[in-house]
């Protein structure tokens, strides 16, 4: 037997596999399973891109805190972050499905709360993910404009911004219909140019500035410009961090699309949260190094520059002139390909809970296209709502600004569910995956739940003071509403028949592949029960 034919066998039996735990949580193989472990990783470490997150949230990093502050924080936030990554990872071995969270709300919470809180966990789950879309295009759209600042050319019009957006959130669409494992390969080049990306403009801001902030410096100068006192300025700061790093768990996305995912898309979890932590502590080190007065370069871009991203004010401050431009370009790629992931994973949770019924027609929004076994109409849906989001950019500023903000406060809370439930309900049910942390698992899970609870509070709070109409954290507004109207369609309509993702129970051994097995059966049982009506 030769080591071709050996390896051939080796993959078939890694297939079965994954085909077998799929049909064992109660679904059907719909989805192009060509998404290698390597793939994995790189596609959830492009979906997060601190590099591009880090350099849209630079004001609030400054402004909160200064450089001292946006140092601790960011280590702070990544040790917990790594403790949360390695509990939604010990999950997703276990339950690796598209629905990632919401589908792991549904399993660990008790038979009678698991369709209210999936369908809850769900929706805070896709209008983060939504948000984080449209986060993405508008961020592009800005950083454009800031190209043309920094060219000495005035700042693009609020319309244009929006039309730019909505072109390259048509692109991203258009890319996300392609067979998955084409994007794959994108992907691990995506993984591989930020990176590089991380390290080059470290390299370049370092030596071309020409008074470099001293590592002491770095550590111990701070800058107040919220009007809040500086212990609550502390915990703030950490909000833009969260949004850095937030779309972590985008390997549990495609695992129904990832091959020997119970052991490929946890370890994409974990070592995309240990990397992101490490290239982005080194890309906002080389910013803040480049600042050595954090007030008066605030003050410098308060006027008519003040539309200017800072993080491009900072590769300006540098190395003026071309090389600035240089690199916008660097970070606009890496702000391309962020957001063209960030939809995957939007689409994939799309998918998902209409797979089970949590929206409205979702016969219709489940259909995939059999040339490609891509979730096509969902793609189309997210699309269309993303387009929408953008639209109200220029109607109100301040609502659009809200509605981002929704994002990570979504995402965050979605991530909480499945662990406390994991921790409470599911503490002596839960069974150890390919993946497991043995007996740290419920230590690290409850230290992870109490994380989440304390970060997903300080999201509601105020950011700047006084506080006045025009600066007031509409987060809570936003949230709130959110949860009423999901509220109000569950006490109208989906309660009387959403009943929760399909449940796994590992007391009921499975059949062997082939007729009559499970693929058959649960395909009959799925149309018998009208599941996807």
């Amino acid at each position: 037997m030769t080591i071709e034919t050996v390896a051939d066998n080796y993959d078939k039996e890694q297939q079965d596999a994954d085909l077998r735990h799929l049909h064992e949580m109660g679904y059907l193989q719909e989805l192009y399973r060509g998404f290698s472990p390597l793939m994995s990783f790189s596609y959830c470490l492009t979906a997060v891109n601190v590099l591009a997150s880090i350099s849209l949230g630079f004001t609030f990093t400054l402004t909160t805190g200064g450089s001292a502050v946006a140092m601790y924080s960011w280590i702070v936030a990544s040790v917990f972050t790594i403790l949360v990554g390695l509990s939604l990872a010990e999950i997703c071995s276990v339950y690796p499905s598209a629905g990632s969270v919401y589908h792991w709300t549904g399993q660990l919470a008790s038979a009678q709360r698991a369709p209210l809180a999936s369908f809850i966990c769900g929706w805070l789950n896709f209008i983060g993910n939504i948000a984080s879309d449209a986060a993405f295009a508008s961020g592009f759209a800005n950083i454009v404009s800031s190209a043309f600042i920094i060219s000495d050319r005035p700042p693009l019009s609020v319309n244009i911004r929006t039309a730019i957006g909505i072109i390259i959130l048509f692109l991203w669409s258009v890319q996300n219909s392609l067979r998955v494992d084409r994007n794959g390969w994108l992907n691990n080049i995506s993984a591989v140019f930020q990176i590089l990306s991380s390290i080059i403009i470290v390299i370049v801001l370092y030596t071309a500035s020409s008074q470099p902030v001293t590592i002491h410096d770095l550590f111990t100068s701070t800058y107040n410009g919220t009007g809040f006192p500086f212990v609550y300025v502390c915990l703030i700061s950490i909000l833009s961090t969260l949004f850095s790093f937030s779309g972590y768990e985008a390997s549990a996305n495609l695992s129904e699309e990832t091959q020997s995912a119970t052991r490929s898309a946890p370890r994409g979890i974990v070592t995309t949260c240990i990397c992101s932590s490490i290239f982005g502590a080194i890309y906002l080190m080389g910013l803040l190094i480049v600042i050595p007065n954090v007030g008066r370069f605030i003050k410098d871009h308060d006027g008519e520059t003040s539309s200017m991203n800072l993080a491009v004010a900072t590769y300006q401050l540098a190395v003026p002139g071309r090389g600035a431009l240089a690199l916008v370009i660097i970070l606009l790629i890496n702000l391309y390909l962020g957001g063209m992931s960030s939809l995957t994973v939007t689409t994939r949770i799309g998918f998902s809970m209409a797979r089970d019924g949590v929206f409205p027609y979702s016969l219709y929004l489940r259909w995939i296209h059999q040339g490609t076994k891509i979730p096509l109409a969902t793609i189309m849906l997210v699309f269309v709502i993303d387009t929408i989001l953008l639209l109200l950019q220029s109607a109100s500023a301040e609502l659009f600004t809200s509605l981002i903000a929704i994002g990570t406060i979504g995402v965050q809370t979605s991530y909480l569910l499945p662990i406390l439930f994991r921790c409470t309900s599911a503490r002596k049910t839960f069974p150890s995956g390919e993946f497991n942390l043995g007996r740290f698992g419920l230590p690290i899970a409850t230290v992870s739940s109490v994380w989440l609870t304390l970060t997903s509070i300080l999201m509601f709070l105020p950011t700047k003071s006084p506080i006045t109409v025009d600066n007031m954290n509409y987060s809570i507004v936003v949230f709130t509403t959110v949860l009423l109207l999901a509220g109000g369609y569950w006490l109208i309509a989906a309660r009387h028949w959403f009943v929760g993702p399909q449940r796994l129970d590992h007391s009921i051994p499975l059949l062997p592949l082939g007729e009559g097995s499970n693929e058959n059966r649960l395909k009959n049982e799925l149309l018998d029960n009208d599941v996807f009506e």
